[in-house]
């Protein structure tokens, strides 16, 4: 059942099937091949962990450079079961590279695993090295600063590689590609940080921390957070300021 789920969640990117042809021309689609399960494992690691705790999944994008598993859930899910999600990833791989290697030292093996790891580390959105990043700024800073930052640490170390002076064709395929998705991120960020205050308005979330916030900027609000509003001396729920901010009135304040 599963299997068949996630079948029909898979969608190969069109550069994938270009590098693959590629490396038979070339006689190296056996390294394609070893490239390819350790991208598959990888994403196999996030998805399931990611079924384990009911997460939704949109689709599982298989790129010639890596895998990217997109879902299509809330953005107030707790951020300890988005960190489990993460890391299960490099587990998954590092699990199955030790067992490969036990059965068959291969040095192209050794060489694959590492890169795909070093790569997927990088805090380039939407790498796991960005998710990373921004679970860690969410852990001390509000939502919509942590997904800024996230956006801005993406755009400097993108600009840090292409500085580097490249002229690998595929690796300037692979900034393009990451550098459209940043993007696009960046031209999205009103949207997503609204779409974090809706979910607050339409769900209820079960949080046990709460925060205190003088004023009505609903930019300092928290991930894993409820909120009070002093405003005038007065407190007020978070769900109150959302309702009247959402129902377009002001006269809260």
């Amino acid at each position: 059942m599963i299997i068949k789920i996630l079948y029909n969640k898979i969608y190969i990117h069109y550069l994938y099937y270009i590098v693959a042809l590629l490396s038979i021309l070339t006689g190296h689609f056996r390294d394609f091949v070893v490239f390819s399960i350790l991208i598959i494992i990888h994403e196999l690691g996030h998805v399931l962990m990611a079924l384990y705790y009911g997460w939704n999944i949109n689709k599982i994008v298989l790129l010639p450079f890596g895998g990217l598993t997109i879902f299509q859930e809330h953005l107030n899910k707790p951020i300890l079961e988005e960190f489990i999600i993460l890391i299960m990833g490099p587990i998954f791989q590092f699990i199955f590279y030790f067992l490969a290697f036990l059965i068959k030292p291969s040095y192209m093996l050794t060489n694959y695993h590492y890169a795909i790891i070093l790569f997927n580390l990088l805090p380039i959105i939407p790498l796991d090295g960005s998710k990373l990043i921004n679970i860690i700024c969410n852990l001390t800073l509000p939502f919509k600063r942590s997904h800024l930052i996230t956006i801005y640490i993406s755009i400097i170390v993108i600009i840090g590689i292409i500085l580097y002076n490249i002229s690998d064709l595929l690796l300037i395929l692979i900034l393009l590609f990451l550098t459209l998705k940043i993007i696009k991120e960046y031209r999205n960020h009103k949207y997503i940080f609204n779409k974090f205050l809706f979910e607050r308005t339409i769900y209820k979330f079960n949080f046990n921390k709460i925060k205190i916030i003088k004023g009505t900027k609903l930019s300092k609000m928290y991930r894993d957070h409820k909120h009070i509003f002093k405003i005038n001396k007065i407190f007020y729920k978070e769900d109150e300021i959302l309702r009247k901010k959402f129902d377009n009135r002001t006269d809260l304040w």
